[in-house]
């Protein structure tokens, strides 16, 4: 596995609403990243990151700057920015409130939905639900996002989830 930083600058562009900046090829190769999301982590012009590098064809990847980060840098498109980069091995599994896992444990077929959604929505999901300020809100949020996760079930065919972290 490839390990320590890789360093390279690149400049700042934009698709849509996100801000991207392009990974050299030969860092890409450094880090191993034959699959098209490859967790990393770092820093851009020395702040933390903690991003996922996509693919952008033909083993080359890209990654976002994210806004949070062009704010308090002051800078947006076209700017030149150093970055730092080396593959993130943390999980980034959200932890599950213990009456989620009861309930996704009781409903199999919620469960699978769950497990088909990438991490990242599994995480605003549980962002979302453990932000109730009371213990029955949070049980009431639970109990209604799995009856919406079984009646996803029952109308789309769920594949099945992905083995990465």
């Amino acid at each position: 596995m490839a390990s320590g930083w890789h360093i390279f600058f690149g400049r700042i562009y934009k698709v849509g609403i996100i801000r991207f900046v392009d990974v050299p090829p030969k860092i890409s190769r450094a880090l191993e990243a034959t699959e098209p999301h490859i967790a990393v982590c770092g820093s851009v012009e020395g702040l933390p990151l903690r991003t996922t590098m996509v693919s952008r064809r033909n083993g080359c990847h890209r990654v976002a700057i994210h806004g949070d980060l062009r704010k308090k840098l002051r800078i947006d498109s076209g700017a030149i920015v150093e970055i730092a980069l080396e593959r993130d091995e943390e999980s980034r599994e959200p932890v599950l409130p213990p009456s989620m896992i009861v309930a996704l444990r009781l409903a199999p077929k919620a469960h699978a939905v769950f497990r088909a959604m990438t991490t990242a929505l599994r995480r605003q999901i549980v962002r979302y639900l453990t932000s109730a300020k009371q213990q029955a809100t949070l049980e009431r949020r639970v109990a209604g996002f799995v009856r919406r996760l079984e009646q996803m079930s029952k109308s789309k065919k769920v594949r099945k989830p992905s083995r990465r972290k």
